[in-house]
């Protein structure tokens, strides 16, 4: 009976939840409409204090600035006053030069007393027409290190300007302004006064302080509320007040013409604080307080009319709440009481057994939906007071027959079902059709075991290792990684740290390596890659290219055996044209050496000039041999390649030396070089180019005496492009078919009887180490033309 109540308790919620709602609306004070009309009387009483503030603010900013304006042509007026009391002065001192004689004790007694009368005047010179300074009194005023006196040679060019317009037109003249570093009466300005004394020009030059200036022209009445400056353009050159512009309200300012300095200085005046009056008017003070108190009534009653409205849509929201949590969930949700018979079913649980709520309402054991065999999880999980709650919620994998007779695969979850007093009152099934989940799985499983095999059948070793603060852990490998460097990360680690090329900006990179700790090479391409939950894991596949590095190493050596093989047989088979090559020499030696022998032993009186002559010659042709020799030895030498930044024309030069033996031992051949004036630098390894264009060259001139050809001439052509030279060895001799072309740089493939196959075979590897390939194409006129190409070096 008990649970009975708690169960009809549950059910009068919502009843009761309603009438709560319905009270709480009728337990509003005010209607809704209300707050916009409390806002609007908020906004009213704004505005109407701010139009007030403003108009006051425009009145007091009004009153600042017509006497800022007096004020700064009060100091305007000084600044004129001053500047014409001190000319007054300059003419008396005149005056007195007239009269008493152009003396410096004239000129200190007066001009003394007008510097102690005007602080501003820092300078008093008497100057010639040139500038040159005759005398000069000093402001008693200032130290020796505060002025800097310049010499006439090194006035400013303003200075030279004024001085130079004075005695030109005989008439006062003042300069711009200047300003020198480290001098504290700069900036300054000079009034030049002409004269005439005994029928020579002279004139009187008074330096003035600009800031002296405007310091003796400012009332000190002005000082506590203005501040005021020279300006040169918005520049400041005198003065504290920092520029603000006149159309600025904030701070008032004004600008006006400072008489008589030169128009391009303008006396500059604002205000020290901003606005003093605005809140001098009593009114404004009993307004704002009669503002205040008004909206903090209206925040008050609006904040109650909010909190009622909240409370509202708080119960509003509760309610929609249970509604929409029947309606939304996708799973379906079965309430039972202790004895297994339902209390309750969502709107999903029609869809998943396809029973309505009333088909189910108050069904026992065994249900409708019910085609398990076995028994309820609610029997299966015993007494309830034994259950731990941490296990929640239980897991079943259940059968389902819906109405159709449609059967679902269910994954059902049980949890206990309390009443708000924490009694157990039944329990809460939740019911999701599994069916998708159970073909995803087993899709997943099989993608993943198809996965494993075809990471299995690659050769190479494939591992992913993810980088986390603890360390570095090893993901997904494959069977050949397992077999070759084991279940743990390092060998994925030894292969990335011997790797020294950085990752590109794509976070790949691709390398050859060789490992200390395994003591293979490999062949490595890594990405890496951050996952979608932010983890960062290294991509690696590595490939065991040992033996092939081996295999590529004799084959180098091979190659280089092979090359040196070549360029021997080309020597042997011109020994006897080296030897007739050294021979010449050689004979022409001893018979200078004879000769020299006889002049000096049987001539009474030995010419020195004559046995010098001998004696070069016989240096010329011991060069000459030894130039053969080095040749010879510099291209027979075996080396390993080594592609070097060289002159094309060494490696002709060279070329045309050993040439020179192919024309002697192949009689009748000649060698022609078409070359441009100037040949640039190329990246090669000069003693293997060189042996390519000999055996080309041996080959076309065999080939040509063989056929009997009547053209016997053989081109080596050079042409220069943008970025690589193309070398040509062309002939005229009997060409070379289709069919051969095809098989031509095939080793052991030759066209002569006796020819081993080797020579061109040699030059493609060769041709193949400078990163370009010998090719071949039939002459215009007949024959061949063999092509390969140089790296131009900038």
């Amino acid at each position: 009976m008990a649970q009975q109540k708690n169960l009809s308790q549950n059910n009068d919620l919502l009843e009761r939840f309603t009438a709560s709602f319905a009270g709480l609306r009728s337990h509003s004070n005010l209607p809704n409409g209300t707050t916009p009309f409390i806002w609007a009387i908020a906004v009213l009483l704004i505005v109407i204090f701010a139009a007030f503030y403003l108009n006051v603010r425009s009145n007091n900013e009004a009153i600042l600035r017509t006497n800022l304006m007096k004020s700064t042509a009060k100091v305007a007026d000084n600044i004129e006053m001053r500047l014409r009391a001190s000319s007054a002065s300059m003419a008396r001192l005149i005056e007195r030069l007239e009269l008493d004689g152009n003396t410096a004790a004239v000129l200190n007694k007066f001009s003394r007393k007008l510097l102690n009368s005007n602080p501003e005047i820092t300078l008093i010179r008497l100057i010639e027409p040139s500038g040159k300074g005759i005398e000069s009194m000093v402001n008693p005023r200032l130290g020796k290190r505060e002025l800097r006196q310049y010499n006439y040679l090194d006035y400013p060019q303003v200075v030279r300007d004024a001085i130079a317009d004075a005695f030109l037109s005989n008439r006062v003249s003042i300069s711009s302004f200047w300003f020198t570093p480290g001098d504290s009466t700069s900036p300054s300005v000079v009034i030049v006064y002409p004269f005439t004394l005994e029928d020579k020009s002279y004139a009187l030059l008074s330096r003035i302080s600009l800031n002296k200036l405007l310091e003796e022209s400012t009332p000190s009445s002005l000082r506590a509320d203005y501040e005021f400056s020279l300006l040169h353009g918005t520049e400041e050159i005198a003065g504290r007040a920092a520029y603000n512009p006149p159309d600025d309200y904030t701070i008032p300012s004004y600008v006006r013409a400072a008489d008589p300095l030169p128009p391009s200085i303008q006396l500059y005046g604002c205000n020290i604080v901003e606005s003093p009056l605005i809140f001098a008017s009593p009114l404004i003070y009993w307004l704002g307080a009669l503002m205040l108190f008004l909206l903090i009534s209206l925040f008050f009653l609006n904040k109650e009319m909010r909190k009622n409205q909240a409370d509202l849509d708080r119960a509003n929201r509760e309610l929609e709440l249970r509604r929409s949590i029947e309606d939304s969930i996708s799973s379906a949700i079965v309430i039972t009481d202790l004895e297994n018979k339902i209390v309750y079913t969502n709107p999903a649980a029609q869809v998943i057994t396809g029973y309505s709520e009333d088909e189910l309402q108050g069904k026992t054991p065994p249900y409708p939906f019910w085609a398990d065999t076995s028994v309820l999880p609610a029997t299966l999980l015993g007494d309830p007071s034994k259950l731990d709650p941490a296990a929640f919620p239980y897991r079943f994998d259940l059968l389902v027959r819906r109405k159709d007779d449609e059967q679902l695969n269910v994954l059902l979850l049980a949890t206990p079902f309390y009443s708000s007093y924490n009694e157990h009152i039944g329990w809460i099934y939740m019911m999701r059709d599994n069916t998708i989940e159970s073909q995803s799985m087993n899709l997943t499983n099989d993608a993943i075991a198809s996965y494993q095999r075809l990471l299995n059948s690659v050769m190479s070793c494939i591992s992913v290792v993810s980088h986390k603060p603890t360390g570095t852990m090893l993901g997904i490998h494959n069977d050949h990684y397992t077999e070759q460097l084991g279940n743990t990360a390092d060998g994925h680690l030894a292969i990335s740290r011997a790797c020294k090329i950085p990752f590109n900006p794509q976070g790949s990179r691709e390398a050859e390596v060789w490992v200390d700790s395994l003591e293979r090479w490999f062949s490595i391409t890594e990405a890496r890659v951050t996952l979608p939950g932010g983890s960062h894991v290294t991509l690696q596949s590595a490939q065991d290219i040992t033996q092939r590095k081996i295999n590529e190493k004799e084959l180098e050596d091979q190659t280089n055996r092979m090359e040196n093989s070549s360029r021997l047989i080309t020597l042997g088979e011109m020994a006897s044209t080296i030897t007739h090559e050294i021979n010449q020499p050689l004979t022409a030696i001893t018979a200078y050496a004879n000769t020299a022998i006889e002049v000096i032993g049987n001539a009474p009186e030995v010419n020195r000039g004559q046995v010098l002559e001998i004696y070069k010659k016989i240096a010329n042709q011991a060069g000459r041999i030894d130039k053969i020799i080095k040749n010879i030895r510099a291209f027979a030498k075996r080396r390993p390649t080594t592609l070097e930044n060289v002159p094309l024309a060494n490696v002709i030069n060279d070329t045309q030396e050993l040439g020179k033996l192919i024309e002697k031992k192949y009689a009748g051949i000649r060698i022609i070089y078409e070359l441009p004036k100037v040949l640039p630098n190329v990246l090669c390894d000069p003693v293997q180019i060189m042996q390519i264009l000999m055996n080309l060259i041996r080959n076309a001139a065999e080939a040509i005496l063989e056929a009997g050809c009547t053209d016997r001439t053989i081109a080596v052509i050079a042409k220069v492009g943008a970025n690589e030279v193309e070398l040509q060895v062309a002939d005229h001799g009997p060409g070379i078919s289709d069919t051969m072309k095809a098989s031509l740089f095939t080793p052991f493939f030759s066209t002569k009887k006796n020819g081993l196959g080797l020579g061109l075979s040699t030059c493609q590897t060769i041709a193949e180490s400078h990163n370009t390939r010998l090719r071949v194409r039939d002459n215009e006129g007949g024959g061949t033309v063999f092509v390969f190409d140089l790296k131009i070096c900038s």
